[in-house]
């Protein structure tokens, strides 16, 4: 199976890390921190990220915070029994970055949200034998009024969390300590958690 490329897309618009918009979205809400990861890929992630028939380049990553401050995590059915994460959805090949963000936050959690920073962009690389994918992640900090949040899109959440920031490493520790099956995706998505973890606690702590 062959690694996705934009290129197989007619209208595409968009390139996965996209510098224009990366400039545009750091004008409104702040420099993002730039980071890079090569990871290798296993037969789950593989499945998902070279698929040839995805409808998306990136995703966007949302640390949604309520009036007190503590942070809004997810959980899917087919997560294991434990595991909850920060939210996400998927970014498309004819969609923008910013679009893309207010269209997933409001079909996830139904929610009105301010968007309060551009915190990252993560650029991943996999590999899986000789072959390569590219994925990207754009991770902001939302905030919101908090009354309860509804999955608006076919009961796609099965669950909401809400900790405070500096659980978020244990967050992290439960994502990365996954076995089995889920393990490399566990690993994967401890780093955006860990992203989020650094610009909204760690960073506040060494400024004291």
């Amino acid at each position: 199976m062959a690694p996705p490329d934009a290129s197989q897309f007619v209208d595409a618009r968009y390139s996965i890390v996209s510098e224009e918009e990366i400039r545009a979205l750091a004008a409104r809400y702040g420099e993002p921190v730039r980071r890079s990861y090569i990871l290798q890929a296993d037969e789950y992630i593989r499945r998902n990220r070279w698929r040839t028939d995805s409808d998306r380049r990136a995703e966007v990553v949302f640390a949604i915070t309520d009036p007190s401050g503590r942070i809004l995590l997810h959980a899917k059915a087919h997560y294991p029994s434990h595991i909850y994460r920060v939210l996400s959805g998927g970014v498309g090949w004819n969609e923008s970055v910013e679009a893309a963000l207010l269209r997933e936050t409001a079909e996830e959690t139904n929610l009105p949200v301010t968007v309060e920073r551009f915190l990252g962009v993560i650029a991943y690389e996999f590999h899986y034998q000789n072959e390569i994918a590219h994925f990207a992640s754009y991770v902001f900090h939302l905030s919101t009024d908090f009354s309860e949040p509804v999955c608006v899109r076919d009961n796609e959440i099965s669950a909401f969390r809400k900790v405070l920031p500096g659980q978020l490493l244990e967050v992290s520790n439960e994502l990365r300590n996954l076995i089995g099956e889920r393990r490399g995706w566990g690993q994967w998505r401890a780093l955006a958690v860990e992203l989020v973890y650094e610009l909204l606690v760690k960073k506040n702590k060494d400024l004291l």
